[in-house]
């Protein structure tokens, strides 16, 4: 019988599924928060980047906005005719008041800032920095309308220049910021990493709080495309979030830089402590599979076992070792039941020995009469042709033949016995039959082995009526015994036409039925059958090999006994 699949088993299944459920749904919401997340930090970095590079942009058009009012002031507009026809002191004091202007211009706004004024007709310049107001003159040589970056030769610092050209005099104005001034105001930004990326002048401003390394750089600005953009970088297998928006009228883009760990770090501290839970779960469910084996599994593994024995006749089999009250008390009731069962079957047992040697009397009287009757006529025809050598043979192999078959009082025989009665019955079959022939090889050592009385001739009979008579050739039996050790084997072999498989499988069906019933074919094998299992037990019966043409051959196998079974067995 296959083995099913155990409760246990079922429960340990059903455990792992659970888990395997729990770990799934928590990677799926893990996904979900980390894109949810994701999608809260890009429309919170969106809003923060556009307010940042709004104030830049504001910053920087306010100093234009400022350089364009300078250029209509009426000082600076009358400052050149100033030089050419005022007087020394009114020259000073327009200038003075120009400067002050420009401070003021430069204190107006956040940024400080450094407001040039060049008059290259008369080579004078004037500047919020007395230190350009008093120097040589010296035009800047970079285009207009357009943020240059340059380097102080004395300091080295870097700064940019904005030279616009007015259109109503001679007058040129230089607006300068240092980048220091610029830095200071992405290190106000707090809520990442600030860099601002000059793509005219292909140069990268970042915090020196926070600088960045120059391969980082070198991957981020290929990345900036159009006028804003989202998107996550990897550096050195460190993941980033990257934001960033041009500025407007400028070639500047903003741009905004996260690790992705600072992000997701409290739910990965969370999902560590999930893990943490989960394992701790996962040897919690162990130990309870393992209490669930000792207190459940075994227990009805013991059971079982019991039961199988039990059903496989060992009616000894008892429980024991029950420690647990439920599984004590179904011990308990199976001990009782197999005690009771065990009763019964033996008291079962001793009735069917007592009868059985009833039932062998009765197969023995089972034997076709019609035998005798040919016999008979046999002896009639040739007395009145007066052969009287065939009635001779006749009547001492038939006078043989009949003294053996009726001592029913026997129910066992040597098998020399039961040889010599089968030599007899195939005589008579001779002797009324020429083409039969027949041979018997028997070891000498076994003929004193015992067997049931009549079981050879029905099986010989069964070989002429259904395998030689049908066939048009002449007949031939042959009956041996091989020793094989505990037992032996007996064959008899016919050269007939055999059956077809179907008829066999019938005739075997037959054979095996513990009830009669009305079937053409088999009754002398199904006796012989019956016989043989309830002298030697379930185990043992006939053995039958046929094939068209080819023939029948059935084979016995027997125990070696040299004492009467029936009263062994009867005790």
């Amino acid at each position: 019988m296959k083995a099913g699949v155990s409760l246990f088993q079922k429960l340990i299944l059903a455990l792992l599924i659970m888990l395997s459920l729990i770990v799934l749904v928590f990677w799926l919401i893990y996904r979900l928060n980390i894109q949810e997340i994701q999608g809260e930090l890009k429309k919170n970095k969106i809003a923060e980047v556009k307010f940042m590079t709004s104030q830049l942009s504001n910053q920087f058009e306010q100093i234009l906005m400022n350089t364009i009012v300078l250029s209509e002031d009426q000082s600076v507009r009358a400052y050149p005719n100033m030089l050419k026809f005022g007087d020394e002191y009114s020259r000073y004091e327009t200038k003075l008041n120009i400067i002050d202007k420009l401070a003021l211009n430069s204190a107006s706004t956040p940024w400080n800032n450094t407001v040039i004024l060049y008059f290259p007709d008369l080579n004078e310049t004037v500047s919020s920095d007395p230190f350009f107001s008093f120097s040589e003159f010296v035009l800047p040589d970079q285009p207009l309308h357009v943020w240059t970056i340059k380097q102080e030769k004395k300091t080295g610092e870097y700064y940019y220049s904005y030279l616009v050209k007015s259109h109503k005099s001679p007058l040129y104005i230089e607006v300068r910021i240092q980048l220091s001034q610029i830095r200071k105001v992405m290190s106000q930004y707090t809520s990442g990493t600030p860099l601002l990326y000059d793509a005219r002048n292909r140069m990268l401003i970042q915090n020196d709080s926070a600088p960045l390394r120059n391969e980082a750089a070198k991957l981020i600005v290929p990345l900036l495309q159009g006028d804003d953009g989202f998107l996550s970088v990897d550096n050195n297998g460190t993941p980033y979030l990257l934001n960033y928006m041009k500025l407007d009228m400028m070639d500047f883009y903003f741009i905004d830089y996260h690790p992705m760990r600072q992000l997701i770090e409290p739910i990965s501290r969370n999902n560590n402590y999930f893990i943490v839970a989960m394992v701790a779960l996962l040897l919690l469910s162990l130990v309870y599979i393992f209490l669930l084996h000792r207190q459940v599994q075994l227990p009805i593994h013991k059971l079982r076992r019991a039961i199988e024995k039990f059903d496989q006749g060992d009616f000894s089999s008892r429980l024991t070792d029950m420690n647990e009250y439920d599984f004590r008390l179904l011990g308990s009731s199976f001990n009782r039941m197999a005690e009771n069962t065990q009763v019964l079957i033996e008291q079962v047992l001793h009735g069917e020995l007592q009868v059985k040697e009833a039932r062998l009397m009765q197969y023995q009287a089972q034997i076709n009469p019609h035998f005798l009757y040919n016999c008979l006529n046999f002896i009639q025809s040739k007395a009145s042709v007066n052969d009287t050598a065939a009635v001779s043979s006749m009547t001492l192999h038939l006078g043989a033949y009949c003294r053996y078959i009726h001592k029913i009082e026997q129910v066992d025989a040597t098998l020399e016995e039961e040889i010599n009665s089968v030599e007899h019955y195939l005589s008579i079959m001779q002797l009324r039959k020429k083409t039969i022939s027949f041979t018997i090889e028997v070891p000498k050592h076994l003929k004193a082995c015992r067997l049931p009385r009549m079981i050879l001739q029905p099986l010989v009979e069964n070989c002429i009526i259904h395998g030689i008579e049908p066939s048009e050739q002449s007949g031939h039996i042959s009956i041996e015994a091989a020793d094989l050790g505990n037992e032996f084997v007996l064959t008899v072999r016919d050269n007939g036409v055999g059956m077809e498989q179907e008829r066999l499988q019938s005739v075997l069906r037959y054979m095996d039925e513990i009830f009669f019933s009305e079937m053409p074919i088999g009754i002398g094998l199904r006796n012989v059958n019956q016989r043989i299992k309830l002298y030697y037990g379930k185990e043992h019966g006939l053995l039958i090999n046929s094939g068209p043409m080819q023939g029948t051959t059935i084979s016995i196998r027997i125990d070696k006994q040299e004492e009467h079974h029936v009263s062994n067995i009867a005790g």
